[in-house]
């Protein structure tokens, strides 16, 4: 199954400098009807078949929802492996936990939280060894079904957040018995296959806060072991939305959701990541992007456990940075080049917090003063985490978007972004500066190096 989230950028932190480098109870959710199907039944085999899996979602959804873990049991299949059981009882105690006030807020409520029946691009078997244990438990009929997962975050309240509906492909591997269905398992059950992506609620102690911000309502959720960093986060995520808008201006939503991470196993699993996390400070994941639209769903700016350590000063930093990455997104094609798409977000990150370049790039400071000028634009290859030229291309990132901001203006420095970022083959990408700057890739280079020059002298 794909993952959920498809991007996770490590973003770095050197804070002596002040660098970036790289539940909802039943009573608040508005599910849409667990009993609709996208699946046109073509006989009476079918239709009941999909009629007893509808009934049995809609028992999962009733069961999760109220956090009743005795229901929950009833749907599982004796093969169930124990892993398989946990895994959704983690989620029924996060989704349908009961108020619990605390310093991280209260509990997630979601505006949207309902598993159902979806089509499928293609059928898979259950595996031969699960069947004979299945026809031995005298089950009927089994199917590995397509079920999707709808969900939009609320915050400690619903609507909180109301983000778009976000879908999540969940297949499960389900037995008939008479008339009943239970859940077997998920993807897992499949030989050779990896196992689902995880989500927010597939860690304990899951809850949310909310943040008026200007887009409206954003929300910290959080993780045990984040008291203090949630209320440092709440206080600094406004002026941070701010930040990122008077740069890009009220074209996005204006609003966030930023996950405070406990352990590294939380942020590695959320972000997909399987990077080391070091000395990152934060990832930005999306769901899905569609650039035709300009829109992505899911976004979530993901605080690794390192940054509580942060004061608040460098913990803006990465705010700013991160949430510049959301706003953009929607205009950001996969292939676009790190030193665009990372050097606007470390301008806006790093803008207004230092008096001397040595401030906010002292390791490129000290490669021009050992006479080792940039040669051309930072290569991808460069901003890798566990490399020692990643706080080089981050600072050297920053500093082409500073050069533009300072000779060319913002609002050129925005519309640099746009055409660069929008494509992803190296010719158009250069035809975006020629058009924004009138300069050739080699002529920008120049100019760049010579204001580098003048930096440190």
């Amino acid at each position: 199954m794909p993952s959920l989230f498809t991007r996770a950028a490590l973003i770095a932190v050197v804070v002596p400098a002040l660098t970036v480098t790289a539940c909802s109870s039943s009573d608040n959710a508005t599910p849409t009807s667990g009993t609709s199907s996208s699946t046109t039944p073509p006989n009476v085999f079918e239709a009941t078949r999909i009629d007893g899996v509808n009934r049995l979602l809609a028992n999962l959804n009733a069961a999760i929802r109220s956090g009743d873990e005795t229901k929950l049991d009833a749907l599982f299949d004796a093969s169930a492996s124990p892993q398989f059981r946990a895994a959704l009882k983690t989620e029924a105690a996060d989704v349908g936990a009961r108020s619990a006030p605390s310093k991280r807020g209260n509990v997630l409520r979601y505006k949207t939280f309902n598993y159902r029946l979806g089509s499928a691009n293609a059928e898979f078997v259950v595996p031969a060894t699960v069947q004979a244990r299945l026809d031995d438990q005298g089950s009927s009929d089994s199917w590995f079904a397509p079920i999707k997962l709808d969900y939009a975050l609320g915050g400690e309240s619903a609507p909180g957040l109301a983000e778009p509906n976000v879908v999540v492909d969940t297949p499960f591997a389900l037995a008939r018995y008479d008339d009943d269905w239970k859940i077997v398992g998920d993807s897992t059950v499949l030989q050779d296959v990896q196992a689902p992506a995880p989500q927010l609620w597939n860690y304990p102690g899951l809850q949310g806060r909310n943040v008026p911000t200007p887009g409206g309502t954003s929300v910290v959720v959080s993780y045990p072991g984040t008291e203090a960093f949630v209320g440092t986060i709440a206080a600094e995520l406004p002026q941070a939305i701010v930040a990122v808008t008077n740069f890009w201006g009220s074209a996005w939503a204006r609003r966030a959701a930023v996950v405070a991470t406990g352990t590294t196993d939380e942020f590695s699993g959320l972000t997909a990541s399987n990077a080391q996390v070091g000395a990152a400070a934060a990832a930005t994941v999306y769901a899905t992007l569609d650039n035709a639209s300009k829109s992505a769903t899911g976004q979530r700016v993901v605080l690794t456990p390192n940054a509580r350590a942060l004061p608040a000063p460098a913990l803006a930093v990465v705010l700013r940075h991160e949430l510049t990455h959301v706003a953009v997104r929607g205009v950001t094609v996969p292939g676009a080049p790190l030193w665009i798409t990372e050097g606007v977000p470390e301008y806006v990150g790093r803008k207004g917090t230092y008096q001397r370049f040595e401030d906010a790039a002292p390791n490129l400071a000290a490669e021009l003063r050992a006479g080792e000028t940039p040669v051309r634009l930072p290569d991808d290859r460069d901003f890798a985490v566990d490399q020692q030229t990643a706080l080089v291309a981050y600072q050297s990132a920053w500093s082409l978007a500073a050069f533009v901001a300072e000779k060319f203006g913002q609002d050129r420095l925005k519309s640099l972004y746009i055409g660069v970022a929008g494509a992803d083959k190296t010719a158009a990408q250069d035809s975006a500066i020629v058009a924004t700057l009138q300069l050739s890739r080699a002529q920008f280079v120049a100019q760049w190096q010579d204001w580098l020059r003048k930096q440190v002298r």
